[in-house]
């Protein structure tokens, strides 16, 4: 059985502190990888002006559905309004779910300079694989 990847996830401030309150358990992507995610962990990136990674989740399940579907499935859970949802999605004819499960607010946030420096990555632009390294640092 292969181990769940852990990814970092770059998500818009508002939103990513509705995830670690546990009031968003959907985040919606335009492209996501699906193989051995489940059951991994995701590292939640607070972009501009945060600039850190906030906290954490487990990542329940990916899904890849039609927009339309996506919509009718996740929106809600998703905390984002219609015109918001469709216009991310514009060009595309499929989305990802991610379920997002048991958030933990991190007491210490990573900062992108200790990120930069002490684990040699950069802010994601959408995601990126975290190495164990830093999910060892953030669940300390």
């Amino acid at each position: 059985m292969t181990k769940p990847r852990n990814v970092i996830i770059s998500i818009k401030p508002e939103y990513a502190l509705k995830i670690i309150s546990g009031e968003k358990t959907i985040e919606l992507r335009r492209k996501f990888p699906v193989d051995h995610i489940q059951g991994g962990i995701a590292m939640i990136y607070a972009s501009s002006p945060i600039k850190e990674i906030i906290g954490y989740a487990v990542i329940q399940s990916v899904e890849k559905l039609s927009i339309d579907k996506l919509w009718k499935k996740c929106g809600k859970k998703a905390c984002v309004d219609k015109s918001f949802f469709y216009s991310y999605f514009d060009g595309v004819d499929a989305g990802f779910a991610l379920k997002l499960e048991k958030p933990v607010e991190l007491i210490e946030p990573l900062n992108i300079r200790r990120m930069e420096e002490e684990f040699l990555l950069s802010a994601p632009q959408s995601f990126r694989y975290a190495p164990d390294k830093v999910l060892n640092c953030v669940a300390a």
